[in-house]
């Protein structure tokens, strides 16, 4: 009997020695390969103001209203600003043109502020409500590494708004992704 205590001694302690052990698997098949790493460093983004955003001439509008330029170029109107606007345009209404230059393929956005004042010496306007072309106000660099993109935006008119060139600036900032 103690022989057979000491047989199940020895079995129990190299039992509990591999309890320790990690399970090993037969070996198996095995494949190693190299992956591929890169990086690209590119110039950050350039914005350039191709053209005004440009409301052109109006005659002093009585009631006043709004002139509004699309980003696509149309012009539409409220109050009596849309009469004043009946005479010889030294500059046609039109939307600003920007050009942007990248990595080709990179998405952009376009966005600005929600109003500003253009002035005429002590005499101002708001320009609001501005527009960005492009789906979600932005867009795709293309395969040349430029984009376009144009803003339209609404001018309110006062009545009896002083007579003289108002002029004034927007910021913009373009998000490259």
């Amino acid at each position: 009997m103690a022989r057979f205590i000491r047989i199940v001694a020895m079995v129990m302690g190299g039992l509990a020695s591999l309890a320790g052990l990690p399970a090993m698997a037969a070996a198996g098949n095995t494949t190693v390969l190299s992956g591929v790493v890169g990086a690209i460093i590119t110039a950050p983004v350039q914005l350039v103001a191709v053209s005004p955003l440009q409301f052109g001439a109006l005659l002093q509008p009585v009631t006043g209203g709004t002139l509004t330029v699309s980003p696509s170029g149309a012009v539409t109107t409220t109050g009596d600003v849309g009469t004043a606007r009946a005479i010889a345009q030294p500059n046609a209404p039109a939307p600003a043109t920007f050009n942007l230059t990248g990595l080709p393929g990179t998405l952009f956005a376009a966005s600005g502020v929600s109003q500003v004042t253009i002035s005429n010496g002590s005499k101002t306007m708001t320009v609001g409500q501005f527009t960005i072309s492009g789906t979600s106000s932005g867009g795709i660099i293309g395969l040349n590494g430029t984009a376009t993109f144009t803003i339209g935006g609404t001018l309110t008119v006062a009545p009896g708004q002083a007579i003289g060139t108002y002029s004034g600036t927007f910021p913009i900032t373009v998000t490259y992704f």
